[in-house]
């Protein structure tokens, strides 16, 4: 039985980062895995990548920027960061579907958190910007931000911090996320997952039926 549900903020509660990474990479006349490769590194690992070292904390965006664009100039375009961050502020997509799944766990007494790879100085932008200010947070008992933890999806520890602060068994947890292999490491410590596709409403429909649908059987 699902007792905590666990949000990922990015393609979630947001637009999603991978459509724009790959809009952007189409304009230019490279794939999708080329220009994430100089933004991102390789999701799944490639320790000391800036955006990665950004994530846990290691480095400020001031220090990190300056070497990402480094990478994307040395993939051959002229690009910064300011303007793949505007692109990834675009969503074509409907969002209120996923606040009403998360007040709709939060009526049935679910526990609700968020565990994000997220950058310190995107937590408050001030003027009624940053990532809280898009997530319904009175409906959020913990927080587990990477920046803040010094850990990161995929790893594992991240995961198994995550628990511990909910205070449940694996198998009673699912993670909502956009990255698949951010999915991979949640199951390998076996916790229950649904993948968010550009469009959130189909996964909220398998969510939901998968959460709900324990609490009425």
């Amino acid at each position: 039985m699902i007792r905590a549900v666990c949000w990922d903020v990015g393609g979630v509660f947001t637009g999603s980062p991978h459509d724009a990474i790959s809009g952007v990479a189409a304009e230019h006349g490279l794939t999708h895995a080329q220009l994430s490769g100089a933004v991102f590194g390789d999701l799944a690992g490639e320790r000391g990548h800036p955006w990665h070292e950004l994530e846990v904390g290691r480095l400020s965006l001031r220090e990190a920027w300056p070497l990402i664009e480094e990478r994307i100039a040395a993939i051959g375009i002229d690009l910064s960061m300011r303007d793949i961050m505007r692109r990834m502020g675009a969503d074509p997509f409907d969002r209120s579907i996923v606040h009403d799944t998360a007040a709709a766990f939060a009526e049935a007494g679910l526990t609700q958190a968020v565990v994000t790879n997220n950058v310190r100085e995107f937590a408050d932008m001030g003027d009624g910007r940053g990532w809280r200010r898009m997530v319904p947070m009175e409906h959020m008992t913990v927080v587990v931000d990477s920046s803040v933890v010094g850990m990161r999806k995929p790893d594992a520890e991240i995961f198994a911090h995550l628990l511990s602060e909910l205070g449940v068994d694996a198998d009673e947890a699912v993670l909502v996320d956009d990255t698949p292999v951010n999915l991979d490491g949640a199951r390998s410590v076996g916790m229950q997952t649904v993948l968010v596709g550009s469009d959130p409403a189909p996964a909220m429909t398998e969510l939901r039926s998968l959460v709900l649908g324990d609490l009425i059987d």
